[in-house]
């Protein structure tokens, strides 16, 4: 079997088209790093500042928070006040 150049070239073309598709589709949203992140955020804001455990709490807060901007998602809209701030995809610009 011979494979011609426009049949290689429109693989090629065909194959693009997927990647590009597949990298620009919305992530799935991240349940589990939400549900952790709720989980650590209750127990550093209501936890005693001294107190290891709550230390701690924190810290898993924000490496969960790096991870979900990491993987697209934003804290609320600059200009909102805290108690309006949810996890949301992020939109362009930010």
């Amino acid at each position: 079997m011979t494979i011609t150049l426009p049949q290689v070239s429109a693989l090629v073309v065909a194959s693009l088209c997927a990647s590009l598709s597949s990298a620009s589709a919305q992530p799935a949203e991240p349940t589990a790093l939400l549900r952790d992140w709720a989980t650590a955020n209750s127990a550093c804001r209501g936890g005693h500042g001294d107190d290891p455990a709550t230390q701690d709490a924190c810290a898993r807060r924000e490496t969960i928070d790096a991870r979900l901007k990491g993987a697209g998602w934003c804290y609320g809209r600059p200009g909102d006040p805290g108690y309006r701030r949810t996890w949301q995809r992020c939109s362009a610009g930010r």
